[in-house]
């Protein structure tokens, strides 16, 4: 497979994430890799999003999810790749923030 391929992850990140702004980051950090997709709180005290976008880009975005903003103590970051998005329409714009679930 090449880094050029469209790839759509679903991911929950668990530890000390809740609180700690990291939703924001997620769009922010997102969409400077030209992300689209979505990001929520999960009331089991997770952070559940879903990201489309260049092979390289999303590798790299599961990476730094992995370290999460500065406040965030990230215990696993759980990926399934699927094939198409669960909340949002493909044509959605960038990264957006959901209601928590």
């Amino acid at each position: 497979m090449n880094n050029n391929s469209i790839k759509i992850a679903h991911i929950y990140i668990t530890g000390i994430v809740q609180g700690v702004s990291y939703r924001w980051w997620f769009q922010n950090e997102g969409e400077k890799k030209e992300l689209k997709g979505w990001v929520r709180n999960r009331t089991s005290n997770r952070v559940e999003a879903e990201i489309l976008g260049i092979e390289k880009n999303v590798n790299e975005m599961i990476k730094k999810c992995k370290e999460g903003p500065p406040l965030a103590e990230v215990d696993d970051v759980i990926v399934n790749y699927v094939d198409k998005f669960s909340e949002v329409k493909n044509n959605v714009k960038g990264i957006k923030i959901l209601e928590t679930i």
